[in-house]
């Protein structure tokens, strides 16, 4: 006598199992593949490659008493090109024509040019003129958004950096502000406004003639905003 056979309901038990695992893997997928703050930093970074903006900068001792105010402007063409000027109140100009980098301070008469390649690289300066590919390798990147934009949190993964930390504050695509704290929880704070990812960009704006009468030191560690 013929056995008797039941067909496999679609459902059972196996296949409920074989759904749980699929559903528990795609998770797992899309979590890993999910963009990660680096690559989310990297990706309003990118529209920087040209940048100009009016500062405010403030430097907070540990305690929370200001230290030190200054306000001046900047201007970004990556890759390797920089000019911050402090207009007030001590001037000082700090350019990057992509090969040398030149800290020219007017009151004391007195410049330092380095090589732009033996100046530390995990520097809020060299952030926004550097690769973006570099991102990766000398920082560890984490989100620190809050209500007024999206915010990272950058630790130099070197164990030599000036730094122990940086912030970086937006507001939609535009950079608004830079912390910065250092290994003795001194904090610079800088704000941007006026910001700009088209400006114009005057010719010989990254470059430095240092006037006659001015020491010149060279091959010094300096420090780099």
């Amino acid at each position: 006598m013929p056995r008797s056979t039941r067909a496999r309901r679609p459902g059972g038990p196996v296949t409920r199992r074989v759904r749980a695992t699929l559903a528990v893997l795609a998770v797992v997928w899309a979590s890993a593949h999910a963009a990660q703050p680096s690559d989310r930093l990297r990706g309003l970074l990118e529209p920087m490659a040209r940048f100009g903006a009016e500062f405010e900068q403030v430097v907070v001792g540990a305690n929370g008493r200001t230290l030190q105010s200054a306000h001046g402007t900047v201007h970004v063409e990556r890759p390797g090109r920089l000019r911050w000027e402090v207009v007030a109140p001590y001037p000082q100009l700090i350019v990057s024509d992509g090969t040398d980098l030149v800290v020219f301070d007017r009151d004391l008469k007195q410049a330092t040019v380095r090589p732009l390649a033996e100046a530390p690289r995990d520097t809020p300066g060299r952030l926004l003129t550097g690769e973006l590919d570099e991102l990766d390798r000398l920082f560890d990147v984490a989100e620190d958004s809050e209500d007024t934009g999206d915010g990272f949190v950058l630790r130099p993964r070197g164990d030599d950096s000036l730094f122990d930390h940086i912030r970086l504050e937006f507001a939609g695509p535009l950079l608004a502000g830079i912390d910065i704290v250092d290994h003795l929880d001194q904090l610079t704070r800088v704000r941007f406004r006026n910001q700009s990812l088209s400006p114009a960009l005057e010719p010989g704006l990254f470059e430095l003639v240092i006037p006659d009468g001015v020491d010149v030191l060279r091959d010094v560690e300096s420090g780099e905003p």
